[in-house]
């Protein structure tokens, strides 16, 4: 069953996979130390931010998964299958990965360290010991974490401990997938891969990205433990769920319907796939800057905001429409400017969570956020008015405002705040954005 919205700029179908969102008006369009076998990273000396601050990541499946196992293969350009693990490992484009990620001002990176069939991208030392053949001679990672942190571009690692399950028979046995609880031979050897990675790279990682839900194979005080122990402060980070013995913060993966959330963070592929295939972009950009915009106005102490997720192909390509995406979705983050990062959600103009009680983006005429230290507080008109007043309701923390002012021109916002609520006039010389009008209340 699928649903059409008719918005101001465009139409919007809605299915129960995804949100497709059509093109409006055509606009889519301390460093690493250098290692092989060598041994650990150089740690940087300070510690990361918390994941509370971050609103804006990019999600990045590059992944072999053997020949055996169908789904969940990056492809080249001409639709081909990557054929094995170093074919893969040695045709990342770093440099051009790294770039496309601050073109769209993504704060930090969540990367497939491994995925189905777990073929891990480094020269990992425990995986020779125990499944041969499943570690590339490349370090990708290493290469990556470098060519981020040049862009001051944080790194999260995606770590998949219960992929037992996508292995052969004859893997399975060597690991002890199949033993029975307590699954002691397969969380030894889970943790010791997991180990080598935190050990590899320490601090130049911000955090783990965990998926599989966490079940019964998986000890998850152990694995917990195994990280922090080596990686105190780590944002340890679980998809589709939230257990509390191993992660601090909750992800979901695509949103049904598009509805900010406090109690998760959004992970959204704006193709049709998590990793590269002959697809084009379906998401505009204008609609997934609103939407990084309102998860910044509720996310709150989960953090995280919002990852858009599209794979690179091997060689420095990317599927139609994405380099145009991250273009457009940086130059609307760079107007953002103040109001987006380094801000927390607004308590004069709570947006409220969804999906029960929430308002989706779909119709949402506008949201807030504020700075730190609450003395400014961001107003993000998405639907503006036929004339030029903006009405806004008595701040929900009753706060008096003494101007009001444009973001991006400075021009000031006639303010008239009575017991009844807040009005905003533009002056006759400014206009409504179509995407944004941002205006400061001080």
């Amino acid at each position: 069953m699928t649903t059409t919205i008719n918005l101001k700029k465009g139409m919007y179908a809605m299915n129960a996979k995804n949100l497709i969102v059509c093109l409006i008006g055509g606009m889519l369009v301390g460093p690493l130390v250098s290692r092989g076998e060598e041994g650990p990273a150089t740690r940087q000396a300070s510690n990361p931010p918390s994941f509370t601050d971050m609103h804006l990541g990019l999600f990045a499946s590059y992944t072999y998964v053997g020949k055996s196992f169908a789904y969940g293969a990056t492809e080249w350009a001409d639709g081909t299958m990557v054929q094995n693990l170093d074919e893969l490992a040695d045709n990342l484009d770093v440099e051009d990965f790294a770039a496309t990620a601050a073109a769209m001002r993504a704060q930090y990176v969540i990367f497939t360290t491994w995925h189905a069939n777990m073929n891990v991208l480094f020269p990992s030392e425990a995986m020779k010991r125990h499944l041969p053949g499943h570690c590339s001679r490349r370090d990708v990672v290493g290469d990556l974490i470098r060519a981020l942190e040049a862009r001051k571009i944080r790194t999260v690692l995606y770590i998949h401990p219960s992929d037992g399950h996508d292995f052969t028979r004859e893997d399975q046995d060597r690991v002890g997938w199949n033993d029975g609880a307590p699954f002691r031979r397969w969380n030894d050897f889970i943790n010791e891969v997991v180990a080598e990675v935190v050990d590899r790279y320490g601090k130049n990682v911000s955090g783990y990205y965990i998926d599989g839900g966490l079940p019964g194979q998986v000890d998850a005080p152990r694995l917990r433990k195994t990280i922090l122990d080596r990686q105190p402060g780590a944002w340890l980070i679980q998809n589709s769920g939230l257990n509390r013995a191993c992660v601090d913060y909750g992800a979901r993966e695509r949103m049904e319907s598009p509805y900010p959330s406090t109690t998760w963070f959004r992970c959204q592929t704006i193709t049709d796939e998590w990793w590269a295939r002959r697809a084009t972009v379906q998401w505009c950009p204008e609609l997934a800057y609103r939407y990084t915009i309102l998860q910044a106005a509720v996310t709150g102490r989960m953090g995280g905001g919002v990852t858009w997720s599209f794979g690179p192909r091997p060689g420095g390509q990317w599927e139609l429409g994405v380099r145009s995406f991250c273009e457009r979705l940086g130059a609307l983050v760079d107007q953002a400017g103040a109001s987006l990062f380094g801000t927390r959600p607004s308590q004069a103009y709570v947006t409220k969570a969804a999906p029960a009680e929430g308002q989706p983006l779909n119709g949402l005429s506008y949201c807030a956020t504020e700075s730190p230290d609450g003395k400014k507080t961001f107003v993000h008109v998405f639907l503006p008015p036929k004339d030029r007043i903006f009405q806004l309701p008595v701040p929900a923390d009753g706060r008096r405002f003494s101007s009001a002012q444009l973001l991006n021109s400075g021009h000031k916002v006639s303010l008239l705040q009575t017991d009844t609520g807040v009005r905003l006039t533009l002056d006759p010389a400014d206009r409504w954005d179509d995407v944004d009008t941002i205006i400061v209340l001080e």
